[in-house]
């Protein structure tokens, strides 16, 4: 189980720098321009890994393409934007704890699925954990309205449905006889083609809301698709490959655990503050962490 933990704690450490680079990206780029970032950095790296990984990369049956490409849609797109469209509504003060719930539903269907144990002690690390993901991300009440506040939390909802779904697929196929190398490696190939697909259809549509690749800073370039290798590549690799020795219901949590070092690390780095409620946040994710953990 301590290879499970290592993992999963790597896992947590890459998913909470890759956002540090994604904020410095976005000072010279918009949104659209950073998952295309993301996925240049992926393809740059799986084209030529492509000709060393070969053997261990091929699926052994066709449906598994098809699988990985849902994954990838449903976690990295379709959860994405349902994450946006409820910070959008309900900024992301009330959205980003509720998206962050995520853990609670793995959890759960770890139990139902995959009938892993479900512990008192898992169960009541990953509450502290999701209470302290709530505490590091409150800032304030929303001034949004009755409507626009039921469609932020639904959205909200739904990216954690989403999400959530998405990693235990990764479960599923692990389970299937599938390496975590063959499926970060397919996931990641389906995310770029989606995310160059979206920029380059606003690129023809929309000219005036796209850059142009030549006027990005390379700086903000080279942050975003290192932010791409960290999270979506690294990153979930070293997950994937943790929930291989380790319950899921035990891995998530763990993981679940970045947006600390995130925040940690834009404190160091980028001069950020956090006021005291905050760093209650934190006691309580890595007081769940070690609960979960241990």
């Amino acid at each position: 189980m301590g290879y499970g933990l290592v993992f999963a704690c790597l896992a947590a450490f890459l998913w909470g720098v890759a956002p540090i680079l994604q904020k410095r990206a976005l000072r010279d780029v918009g949104l659209l321009e950073m998952n295309a970032l993301r996925g240049l950095g992926i393809l740059a790296a799986f084209i030529p890994a492509y000709f060393f990984l070969r053997a261990s990369v091929l699926l052994p049956r066709a449906e598994f393409y098809g699988i990985l490409m849902i994954v990838a849609l449903i976690n990295n797109l379709i959860g994405d934007i349902f994450a946006f469209i409820a910070i959008r509504h309900i900024g992301a003060s009330l959205a980003v704890p509720v998206t962050s719930s995520y853990p609670l539903l793995i959890a759960l269907i770890s139990w139902l699925w995959f009938g892993e144990t479900l512990s008192f002690g898992v169960l009541t690390g990953t509450l502290i954990v999701v209470a302290g993901l709530v505490l590091l991300n409150l800032r304030g009440a929303t001034t949004a309205a009755p409507r626009s506040c039921l469609r932020g939390l639904t959205a909200a909802t739904a990216a954690a449905l989403c999400w959530a779904f998405g990693l235990s697929l990764n479960k599923y196929l692990t389970l299937r006889g599938l390496t975590p190398t063959a499926i970060i490696y397919w996931r990641g190939i389906w995310f770029s083609l989606m995310a160059l697909g979206n920029w380059g259809i606003f690129r023809a549509l929309r000219p005036a809301t796209t850059r142009s690749p030549r006027d990005i800073p390379p700086i903000g370039a080279l942050a975003g698709a290192l932010s791409g290798l960290m999270s979506l590549v690294v990153g979930t690799w070293c997950y994937t490959v943790s929930i291989t020795l380790i319950p899921m219901s035990v891995a998530t949590p763990i993981g679940a655990v970045s947006p600390l070092l995130t925040a940690l690390g834009a404190c160091i780095f980028m001069g950020e503050s956090l006021r005291p409620v905050q760093w209650l946040g934190i006691f309580f994710m890595v007081a769940g962490a070690v609960m979960v953990g241990s």
